[in-house]
């Protein structure tokens, strides 16, 4: 008798307190879940008036299929073990349709710790729930199609070669025969045709390769960045030739992914740096890494409580302004439109991608005249 006396004084205070609040359903259950009481923002939330529900239990509100699981009697559970359950599902109303409700079932206790009822708080995030499941829908077509769009690219690309390579050796038959008789016009347009040939073969394979940058977890191994890298520098010393050249790369890491992908990664940021070298200076590129929290890094999509290897590949090239570092990752994309420039506009692309899928970032700094820093993240493990 002592506990019902308590329980209705709690609940007295309890409804004075909470019955004028509109934007949340707040209502007190007995021990078995029997509802005591209701407030405007229940009925505005679940469609009852206070004296249509009053004396039934909070069971009324779930959906068939949740009942039959148990679920309102496994929360009522919970709450009494733990203190509080909380959870989110869809929930009838009165009129038989449904929302997404976000509920905390609370017991209360007796000033001896025996409990004595329920507060039971409930939040219609319908809005919510129906936007976020708009935007998976969209991200499984948007994934769908990206898949379209690369296995399109890599069938094209691939067939493409073929066709350019006769294109190449008929051009090259027709040149190098010393019985033609050519003028000085027909062998500009000769040389020009070989170049836009070899201009294309270079697209086509960059195009492939971007269409093979998506990652698979699964195949995933244990790499070497070092390896990687001084198989790229020593490529790139042959081509200095001549010219003087200096590639200076700090300790890497050994890292998870696919050889093949952190090699095209690292190809293409040296790579760049060569391509847009300062004219009045020889090309000096320095890599360089750390290990780094997440919570300090001031780039989008990385997660605080994770670490990563930072790693900075820093030139004397050309640079750009600060204003285009979004812009240079983008395909096709170059800020120096030199013809003396060679490449598809794709490599920075391909960088990004790979960053990207490995659930890294990258971010690209730069200054005119002086140079360009290209930093990535890459996850730990």
């Amino acid at each position: 008798m002592m506990r019902t006396e308590e329980l209705k004084k709690s609940e007295e205070r309890y409804h004075k307190m909470v019955e004028e609040v509109e934007d949340y359903a707040i209502l007190m259950l007995d021990r078995e879940g029997t509802i005591i009481n209701w407030n405007k923002g229940a009925e505005k939330i679940k469609g009852y008036k206070e004296e249509e529900i009053v004396g039934k239990n909070f069971q009324e509100f779930y959906l068939p299929e949740d009942r039959r699981k148990g679920l309102p009697l496994q929360l009522l559970r919970l709450a009494k073990d733990a203190g509080k359950a909380l959870h989110e599902g869809w929930r009838k109303r009165k009129d038989g349709s449904v929302f997404w409700g976000s509920i905390v079932l609370t017991a209360i206790h007796d000033n001896e710790g025996h409990i004595i009822g329920f507060t039971k708080v409930t939040r219609d995030l319908t809005e919510r729930k129906l936007a976020e499941d708009q935007l998976k829908d969209y991200l499984r077509k948007l994934e769908f199609q990206n898949k379209e769009l690369e296995q399109f690219v890599y069938a094209a690309s691939h067939d493409l070669k073929e066709p350019l390579r006769k294109i190449n050796l008929y051009i090259n038959y027709i040149a190098d025969q010393p019985g033609n008789q050519l003028d000085s016009k027909s062998k500009d347009y000769i040389n020009r045709s070989l170049k836009a040939a070899e201009r294309m073969k270079t697209l086509i394979e960059d195009l492939l390769i971007y269409s093979r940058s998506t990652v698979n977890a699964d195949n995933f191994e244990q790499v070497d960045l070092n390896t990687i890298v001084e198989e790229i520098i020593h490529s790139h010393n042959e081509e200095f030739g001549e010219e003087k050249g200096e590639i200076i790369a700090e300790k890497l890491p050994v890292v998870p992914g696919v050889p093949f992908q952190l090699k095209q990664l690292f190809f293409n940021l040296i790579n760049n740096a060569v391509k847009y070298k300062h004219p009045d200076r020889n090309v000096v590129i320095k890599i360089s890494c750390k290990l780094v929290n997440g919570i300090d890094i001031k780039a989008p999509n990385l997660e605080n409580n994770r670490q990563y290897y930072k790693i900075s590949v820093v030139d004397n090239g050309i640079g750009f302004e600060q204003a285009y570092a979004v812009r240079v990752f983008e395909i096709f994309q170059r800020l120096n439109n030199s013809t003396n420039t060679k490449g598809s506009g794709i490599g920075l692309s391909i960088v990004k991608k790979i960053v990207q899928n490995y659930k890294g970032a990258i971010v690209a700094t730069g200054e005119p005249d002086k140079g360009a820093c290209f930093t990535i993240y890459l996850p730990k493990n």
